[in-house]
C-alpha cells in the first residue's frame, strides 16, 4: 500500500505532532522511497488514500481474481 504523503502527514501530526516524525519532508521522502523500491522490484501497490480498508481489500481481490464468498 501507498499513501499521499499530505494524507500521511496528517495521521502522523495526530499521534506527535510537531516531531520529525510527522514532518511533510520525512513523510514525502518516505513515500518517495517506497514508490521507487515498489517500481524498482516491479511490485503492485494501490494508493491507499482515499478509500477505506474494504474499498482497498475489494481492489485486492479483483486484481487478484479472488472470488469472493460468503456463508
Amino acid at each position: 500500500l501507498s499513501i499521499d504523503p499530505d494524507r500521511l502527514t496528517a495521521i502522523r501530526h495526530e499521534r506527535k505532532p510537531n516531531s520529525r516524525y510527522s514532518s511533510y519532508a520525512q513523510c514525502e521522502f518516505e513515500v518517495r522511497e517506497v514508490e521507487s523500491l515498489f517500481r524498482r522490484e516491479n511490485i503492485a501497490h494501490i494508493n491507499s488514500t482515499h478509500f477505506s480498508v474494504e474499498e482497498i481489500s475489494a481492489k485486492v481481490l479483483v486484481e487478484k481474481g479472488v472470488e469472493r464468498r460468503f456463508k
